[in-house]
């Protein structure tokens, strides 16, 4: 490992002089690690090192101005000048270093760059700094469904019913400084919360600061005050609807790349090393990394196993993925990774030669064109992935567990010597008979503002028809369900069950927590689909799904609301809600095989397609006939088999995927 030391200095822009030293980590070294954003790779500033001139990006020599100390030494670990980037064996080898180096420094220090009087975070500072302690808002009904639609894993914000208050705004009287809910905003929209490698760097830290500028806090302290800020956001809002707070709603939900909430996500989950490799890709699929293959590097070091995985530079980024992919499914002897094989139909495939059955970590948030982004809530796909996968992958035990497969048999795979085809037991047991329209959610792309009001008000006023429009769409699309549903003859129920609550469940898939009332659950949806069809046909409310937050002051004046709390909630979150719900059919189809099975399979799904269980996998998968080989679709519900009524291990024979 190498220590990184710099000199002292009396003004901010003198020079940067430092010393390059080797050490041993099992001597245990006294030293700081820096965990940062690279920047733009393109622009380098030179810096003084052991007497030497030393490029650096224009990102780190900023963060080096800032970081030493007026009277004394500072020591540093810093991948840019400790690794050679230049040398792959020595880059590979320090990869596989970096979870000791970080775990064994004194502390981490996050860099999130320069200028903290631009965009506000200088108030957030001063907040963190006067106020010991900002009280958890407490949220009203409504407030929580709102949290449930926009929000990552909401019930990890407000713990148990003494977080739910009366109506009554006076219960929170703790005012939030606008600049500082600004500083909030933007201090979660700096670039490091979106990088891959950032993650481990602050799992890792046995404690941790973070600074922006010449300002710094523990991290503890910066994320325990972004969430309150946050929460009290919503509450302000929804309690008082005034220009300021709806504005403040405005600024917080306005996040058409997701990467708000990407970073409120990592404000509160919590990560350690017992979490499974698989999982943790998922987990962390739309985050970025300058080199793709770092989607897997950069996850070794918080898993719980590496299955054998270890870094490889020299290995293009499609045999990375698929050695990847092979280890962790015959390490865990699980096929839960085939969950990441869905794609969002927004995203094109851009590496050639993937086979179909190893998932593409290469996309993050950035790939989703501009005209798929909703502004927030599960309308963004990078949002509604997010959603969805920590409930497949953090919450087992509050769902029904799917068991598609009870294989009594020991799990085998193999690898065939062309390194693509992977075989696997299982075997066909139905197949795809008629098939429905993909769900698509109801929002057209963001409107790239002007400087005038009238055009944006003109402009807001056409899309929001275009809204209406697709939400009808939307709604007839689940109608559509329906009526195939209704029309099958032969459809397989569960006993004591209605065609409408197959139908249901199945758009559902199931996914109802064990401890609420099932019965409630599926009326609240069927209402709620009938109450949205309702409104979509008859134009009742242009107002619907997250749009008060969207240019705010110009709906309020196009639409006459004078306060977010005058507007009638209960059919609005009704429907918002019941699309929350239903957040596993987006981007599927609903299908009835042959033998009747209602399923909801992946979009790319076709008439003719096999259903087909697997060892080991939780749920039927979807594949299609590629010469005498197969070609997985994705996974998929089938209602009326997800417990394993289907599975016999006499029929299982090799299935060769490619």
């Amino acid at each position: 490992m190498f220590s990184y030391n710099h000199a002292g200095a009396n003004e901010i822009n003198d020079p940067i002089e430092s010393q390059l030293e080797i050490v041993i980590l099992e001597e245990n070294p006294v030293y700081e690690a820096l965990s940062y954003c690279w920047g733009d790779s393109t622009e380098f500033r030179v810096i003084k090192c052991n007497n030497n001139g030393f490029q650096v990006t224009e990102s780190l020599f900023c963060a080096l101005k800032h970081l030493r100390n007026k009277h004394s030494e500072r020591t540093l670990w810093i991948d840019a000048i400790c690794i050679n980037q230049n040398d792959l064996q020595e880059r590979q080898s320090q990869v596989q270093l970096m979870k000791d180096i970080y775990s064994k420094s004194e502390r981490v220090v996050v860099w999130l760059g320069p200028d903290p009087t631009s965009d506000g975070i200088n108030h957030l500072f001063e907040l963190i700094q006067t106020v010991t302690n900002v009280p958890n808002p407490q949220l009203s009904k409504k407030e929580r469904v709102f949290f449930e639609m926009n929000v990552a894993e909401a019930d990890r914000w407000y713990q148990g019913e003494d977080m739910v208050s009366s109506e009554n705004p006076t219960d929170n009287d703790f005012v939030i400084p606008h600049q500082a809910i600004k500083g909030a905003v933007a201090i979660l929209n700096r670039p490091w919360w979106s990088r891959v490698w950032t993650v481990q760097e602050m799992v890792l830290a046995p404690t941790a600061i973070i600074m922006c500028g010449d300002l710094s806090a523990s991290s503890s302290d910066v994320q325990r005050t972004c969430t309150n800020v946050l929460m009290h956001t919503v509450s302000d809002a929804f309690d008082t609807g005034d220009d300021d707070g709806v504005g403040d709603l405005g600024d917080l939900m306005s996040d058409p790349d997701g990467k708000l909430y990407i970073a409120s996500v990592r404000l509160h989950r919590s990560f350690n090393t017992k979490t499974e490799l698989g999982a943790l890709l998922q987990l962390h699929r739309w985050l970025r990394a300058k080199d793709p293959r770092d989607k897997v590097y950069g996850c070794l070091g918080i898993a719980e196993s590496t299955y054998g995985i270890e870094p490889d530079y020299t290995v293009s980024t499609v045999e990375c993925y698929t050695r990847a992919a092979f280890n962790i499914i015959s390490g865990s002897r699980s096929l839960d990774i085939f969950s990441a094989l869905r794609r969002p139909s927004c995203i094109e495939a851009t590496l050639t030669g993937l086979p179909s059955w190893v998932p593409d970590w290469s996309y993050d948030f950035v790939s989703v064109p501009d005209e798929e982004k909703g502004p927030s809530g599960i309308n963004n796909p990078v949002i509604r992935e997010n959603v969805r996968t920590p409930i497949l992958l953090e919450t087992r035990g509050a769902y029904p567990e799917f068991k598609a497969s009870k294989s009594d048999m020991p799990f085998t795979t193999r690898l065939l010597s062309d390194g693509k085809t992977l075989v696997l037991r299982g075997f066909i047991v139905d197949e795809i008979s008629s098939i429905g329209n993909k769900l698509e959610y109801p929002y057209p792309g963001p409107e790239l503002p002007s400087n005038d009001e009238v055009i944006d008000l003109i402009r807001e006023f056409k899309r929001n028809l275009k809204i209406w429009g697709a939400l009808g769409g939307a709604m007839d699309t689940i109608n559509g369900w329906q009526d195939l549903a209704f029309k099958t003859r032969n459809l397989q129920t569960v006993p004591g069950e209605t065609r409408m609550d197959a139908f249901l469940t199945t758009l559902l898939s199931n996914r109802i927590r064990l401890n609420a009332n099932r019965r409630e659950v599926l009326d609240y949806l069927e209402q709620s689909i009938k109450t949205g069809f309702k409104m979509t046909k008859t134009g009742i409310v242009m107002n619907q799904l997250h749009l008060p937050h969207i240019v705010p002051h110009l709906y309020r004046k196009l639409l006459g609301y004078r306060k977010l709390s005058s507007i009638d909630w209960s059919d609005l979150l009704s429907v918002g809600k019941s699309f929350t719900d239903v957040q596993w059919a987006f981007d599927h189809r609903m299908a009835v095989t042959a033998s009747g099975h209602l399923s909801l399979v992946p979009w790319p799904t076709q008439a003719g397609d096999r259903i087909v269980l697997l060892q080991s996998g939780r749920t039927p998968y979807v594949l299609r006939k590629a010469g005498d080989k197969w070609k997985i679709i994705g996974d998929c519900y089938v209602h009326g088999i997800m417990s394993g009524e289907a599975w016999s291990d006499d029929r299982c024979g090799d299935i060769e995927i490619i």
